[in-house]
Order: structure tokens, then sequence, then C-alpha cells
């Protein structure tokens, strides 16, 4: 998407400038005027001949040419005039800063939509309304109302931000020019008529002066739209930096089984941002430490650090935080280690390399050390730690010369400085592409932010692959042919038997009499269940028992179980039983899916059985799915550790799960919007391979209110 017009402006109209400088219409012509912009600059106001000095016309219409941008600061009830006037003139951009739209109610948000036909219409770029305006820092454009630049300006640089919220990004922007993060575009979108975060982000992708992008979120009304400008700026090697806000409440969604109540809106954007090699910051100077580490420093290219630090009691808490990230921190070669010793008999050589204070008498040591770890090859990144001593007199030369030094030796390596420095240092050192922060743990945390981000490209942006030996049926099954409703126990797991997930051995009995023909033919070892669509949770209301060891005991489970789900669930259907091998499994797990309003089809993955309740670990994924995702979920749940070599046990192959969860998950877009819950649990994994033991599945008709970018399967994500 081109944001030309809007990004880089040769002429810009200001629609409601004031003579006063201080009110909204009135602050965009006096920074515009004052801090250097170059373009032509056309001001509007139908009561004045001159605005602070310059040239007023009496409307857009009456301008001699046809500006590129204009900025619109009027009433709101005289704006949907005055964007008109600039659609019938042929002007390619507008910001609306003016409030009293959505934000408002129902008038307001009318209003706003004939804004968005309007620029819609006319093939004009629309941001806000109820915006901040937006700038270019290189072009000196301040199309904007906040009065923050005139108390200074960041450097010109290759970071851009893009925030919904005025206020933040008014923020942001201080804090910018405080941090000496250098900006190359600052945009916040407001009440997002027509142009969102997304649209943004996806223009900045083809922006040449920018390499990162810093977003603040707090909702996405087209969540597609924002995945493929996510992994559109993954795949052009632009890190996005997302800080989102904001919760639902946990009461909007009516919860029929977990998964509706364990994915919340949190999570699912967690799983996006995951999914598209997003970075997520949770706080506003986290968010800045990660934009200015991606925009100075190389991403470590694997997992491997090394430290060498002047304080043994620092290097541990750098390990600790290491090791908390996920990093490995292989010990200096032999050699390296031996000279090392000899230089310094009590130093320290295991990693961290411990060099002591000994450095501040004979400072070569810490070039030997950083020298020879970078180029050794056994590090991917290499962390620095000298304390206070970038203070002292003296010093800043030769560390600045040591980060010299260990880059002609390992041009390729990540490197990280941490102390104390003065901001003439910090500069001199960032230009070495050098990361420099002065607690040491936040060095390990870019460290480790910055290699997820390298090494989860690749998935990031891949299109997902067809489901394992055969594609989901659902894909060509007619609508008509689909089961609709809630479905039985047995109706759910033979229409996921169908997809190629695979159920547990099983037969749907009438009575006890035909439960013990197959309790006999499934070997004598089987759980009985009360067959329902209306009960979610059989265990609830006395419908499942296990452990039967003969066939009386059978027989007066059945009794029992009817008794039961009469007495405490009248109102249930019962029809008849569900007899199921009884299965030894090494992990239980949980795989739901449901179709979300904003971002399609989602998949739940998780520990199974009753932990779903006792310990609710899951993770969510989007669909259609990934091996590699897939994977890294199975891990960070544990459960692969779950499937190693364990009191005795053999190891048990993940690529079952792996599979089942890819069809499932394409399963869950190719039945798109009328998805209403699908939900295996538990999904038991044996020796033998996976089998589900309990499903719970219902289909509709899609929502009538689903926007249209998500009544269609997600399947062709890029």
């Amino acid at each position: 998407m081109t944001l030309k017009a809007l990004l880089h402006p040769a002429s810009v109209a200001i629609v409601g400038a004031s003579q006063n400088p201080q009110k909204i219409g009135g602050m965009p012509v006096r920074l515009l005027a004052e801090l250097g912009y170059r373009g032509t600059i056309h001001l509007i106001n139908p009561a004045a001949e001159e605005v602070q000095g310059r040239r007023a016309y009496p409307s857009l219409a009456a301008l001699p040419t046809t500006p590129d941008l204009a900025i619109i600061a009027v009433p709101a009830p005289a704006v949907e005039a005055a964007l008109r006037q600039a659609a019938d003139k042929g002007i390619g951009a507008a910001i609306v800063l003016s409030s009293g739209f959505a934000e408002v109610g129902e008038a307001g948000a009318a209003a706003q939509q004939r804004l968005a036909d309007i620029a819609r219409g006319s093939g004009m770029t629309l941001l806000g309304p109820n915006c901040l305006g937006t700038m270019n820092l290189r072009e000196q454009l301040f199309a904007t109302f906040s009065p923050a630049p005139l108390a200074g300006r960041p450097e010109p640089g290759a970071v851009a931000i893009v925030s919904q919220s005025g206020a933040f990004g008014g923020y942001a922007f201080s804090l910018a020019r405080a941090g000496g993060l250098g900006l190359s575009h600052w945009i916040t979108t407001g009440n997002e008529a027509a142009t969102s975060v997304a649209d943004v982000i996806d223009a900045l992708v083809d922006d040449d002066d920018t390499r990162v992008i810093l977003a603040y979120i707090e909702g996405a009304r087209d969540g597609r739209r924002l995945q493929q400008a996510l992994r559109r700026a993954r795949a052009a090697g632009k890190p996005v930096i997302v800080t989102k806000v904001g919760r639902t409440d946990a009461g909007a969604r009516a919860a029929m089984s977990h998964t509706a109540s364990l994915s919340g809106e949190d999570s699912v954007y967690q799983a996006v941002f995951d999914d598209t090699g997003a970075v997520r910051a949770t706080t506003i100077e986290q968010m800045f430490r990660l934009g200015q580490a991606f925009a100075t420093g190389t991403p470590p290219r694997g997992r491997r650090l090394g430290i060498i630090t002047v304080s043994g009691g620092v290097g541990t808490l750098m390990a600790d935080a290491a090791s908390d990230a996920g990093l490995a921190l292989p010990p200096l070669p032999v050699a390296v280690a031996a000279e090392l010793k000899r230089r310094i008999p009590f130093c320290s050589t295991a990693n961290p390399v411990d060099v002591t204070g000994q450095i501040t008498a004979t400072y070569e040591v810490m070039d030997f050390a950083a020298i020879e770890a970078a180029r050794c090859g056994a590090y991917d990144g290499l962390v620095l730690f000298l304390a206070a001593a970038g203070g002292a007199a003296g010093f800043a030369d030769k560390f600045e010369n040591t980060v010299r030094l260990v880059r002609e030796a390992a041009p390729g390596l990540s490197l990280a400085f941490s102390g104390i420095v003065s901001p003439d240092l910090r500069r001199r050192l960032q230009a070495h592409g050098c990361l420099v922060h002065e607690e040491p743990t936040h060095a390990i945390e870019a460290m480790a932010a910055m290699e997820r981000w390298l090494a989860a490209g690749a998935d990031a942006v891949a299109v997902p692959s067809p489901v394992p030996e055969t594609q989901s049926a659902a894909t060509a099954m007619p609508p008509k042919d689909l089961p609709s409703g809630l479905l039985n126990e047995v109706a759910g797991l033979a229409f996921l038997a169908s997809q190629g997930i695979p159920a547990a051995p099983h037969r749907h009995v009438r009575d006890a009499d035909a439960a013990v023909e197959a309790w006999r033919a499934l070997g004598g070892q089987a759980v009985l269940k009360i067959v329902s669509p209306d009960l979610l949770h059989k265990s609830d209301v006395g419908g499942v028992r296990v452990g039967l060891r003969d066939e009386e005991e059978l027989r007066e489970a059945c009794a029992t179980i009817e008794a039961c789900v009469a007495a405490k669930a009248p109102q249930a259907r019962r029809e008849g039983f569900l007899v199921a091998r009884r299965l030894d499994p090494r992990v239980e797990l949980m795989l739901g899916a449901r179709w979300d309003p904003t971002f399609g089809p989602l998949v739940i993955l998780g520990l199974g059985g009753v932990a779903v309740e006792l310990e609710p670990r899951t993770s969510v994924l989007t669909a259609p799915t990934t091996p590699a995702r897939v994977r890294a979920r199975l891990q960070a749940l544990g459960v692969l550790r779950r499937l190693g070599v364990w009191r005795g046990h053999a190891p048990i192959d993940e690529t079952p799960i792996v599979e089942t969860v890819l069809r499932f998950a394409a399963l869950a877009a190719a039945l798109g919007p009328g998805l209403r819950t699908m939900e295996i649990n538990p999904l038991m994994v044996t020796e033998d391979g996976v089998a589900a033991a309990d499903a719970v599945v219902e289909l509709g008709p899609p929502p009538q209110d689903q926007p249209s970018a998500t009544r269609q399967a997600q399947s062709d994500l890029p």
C-alpha cells in the first residue's frame, strides 16, 4: 500500500489555519514554518486574508495548485464538507485532526463512516479522525498540533513510530528525543476511519529511510490485514516492535467449552505476533530499548553467547538472564582460556569470563579476551560489562578501541556493551554497531530478542504447507453436506476421523447388553460414557466410568450413569453409551479451534484432561499453521520433554502430534466462519501414535455480522 502523499508530501494545505499558534489549527502552521519544511504551505481560512504572516485562501477550491496533503483542523460538523472539497480538488491525502466522531457515540460513528466513504470513493488516503497527525523527520514535515517538536527533535534516523494513540505518540516522540533514538517517521492513526496501523506498517515496509518499526496498538478491526502487514515487514527484514495494550472482558464471549474460555484476546494477539515474526514489548521502555537495539546492532546468528565481565556477581546475574532467555554459554576455547589464566592467574575463564578489576591496571587483557572470544568462532554474540569504568578518565577511548578491534576481528558478530557511559561515548560505540545498555540484563534481553527474530524469520513468512498425506476433506465438502449444530461425541469423533484425525477405538451402543458386547470386542479394557449433545462435561453429571473390570461392573455402570444423568441433567438428551478402549497415554493434550471475528480461525493447543482446568497451560496458533510453529508451541508447553526418555520409557516421536495439529488447523481454516467450536480433550499420545478420546464439534451458518475481510477462510494468508 502506498501512502506517499501522506508520508512525503511536496505541498501541504491547512484547512482551519488559525492566527493563534497554540490552537489545533495554528500549531501546524507554526511548526511547518519555523522548523524548516521545504515544501509549499497553503493556508485555508475564509475569515482572514493572512494567517501568521502568510497569505490565506478562503477554500481549497481557491488554491492555484493542488496540494499533496490537506490537514483538516475545523470543528467536527465542518469536517465532512472540508474533506469533500479536498476530494473534489484531487488532493492525495488528508489528515483529520478534529475529534467528535466514533469516540463520542453512534452519531459520530455515522459521520466518521461518511468521511471514510468520501476518501475511498476518491482514492484519497485518510488519516484519523481524532488523531495527532504525522511527522517526517528528514523532510522536516510536522503535520501535527503537538507542540513537542518545539522542545527539540530527534535526529533523523531509521526508526518509525506508528501509534493508534495520539497521547502515546506524543510521549514516544519525547522519549525518542531524550534517548537519542533517530526517527524516520512518526504517525498517529486515531480512529482509523480508513487508514489503520496495519496500513501504515505496510507502507513503511517500502520506505527506504525506515529499518525498524515501533507500533503501539490498542486493537485491530481487520486482523487479517494486520497479519499480512507484519509478515510483509518480516519478509523485508524490517523488525516490528509491538506494544499491545488492553484486554477484553472475560465475559464478552460466552464459553461453551474450554476453547472459548482459554483463548482470550491477549493470547490471540500474542499468537499473531509469534506467527508473524513481530517482537512484543511489554513496556514503553522495553519497546524503545529493543527499537534502539535493532536499529543499531547485528542480530546474533545463533544462541551461543559469550560474556566478559569485570564483576563475577554481575556475570552471574547475566548468566541467569541468558539461561532464562534460552541462550547458551559455551566455554572459551582451551588455548584462549590458558593464555588468559597466564596473564591474570586469579581470573575466571568460565563463561561468563571474569577478567576482574585488574583491567584498570592492565587493560590490554580486556582487548585480548574480547578479540580472541570474537574470532574463535565459539560465539554468535558477545557482551562486555565494564561497570562504571566508562566514566573514568582515559577509558572512553580504550573502550571504543576495543569495540573497533572486535568489529575488525569478527564483522558479523553481535556485540553489546554494558556499563555507565557518557552520551558521547554511547554515540561512538553505537556508530560501530555496538548495543549500549546500563542495565546488564537489558543487553542479554536485546541479544535474545534479536536472535529469536532472526531465527523465526523463515517460518514467520512461510506459507503453511499442505497437510501431510492428504488435505483436509472439508475444503472439498459442499456446505450442504457438512454436519450442522452441536454434534454428540460419536458424531464429532466420526467427523474428525473423516478429516484424517484418528479416534480411540470405540463403539456407540444403546443399552447395557450392547455395551458388554462392545467391551469384549475392545479387549475388556474400556471407558463408558453417556452420549448426549447437551453435555459438554459429562463427568460433572456422573456420565463417565473408568476401570470397569468385568461384565457385572459394566452393567452396573450403565445403570448408574443413566440414573445420575437423569437426576443431575434431566433436560439432556440421552442417546446411548460410548464404549471406548482405555488407552495408557504418555501425554494428554487439548486441541481446540474457533473462529475469531477479527483474526479468523484460531487453534488452541495445551495440556489436556483435567489438567486443562487445574493447570490451564495453553498456546494459541493462527490457522493454518506450519510444523515449526507447532513444534515451538509443544516445546514451550513442555510436551517434547515428556516425550523423551523418561523413567524407563522409550522416546516417542512427536511427528504424529504435529501432523494431527496441522490437519486440525487446516480443517478449522477450511470451515471458515461456520466454525462455532471444535475441541478434542483429551488427545491421547501413546507409543502407537495419537487418538482423540473425546470431541466437541459445533458448526453452523456464518454469522451475518462478520466483517467482510474475515468471512473467508484464511488459508490464503501469505
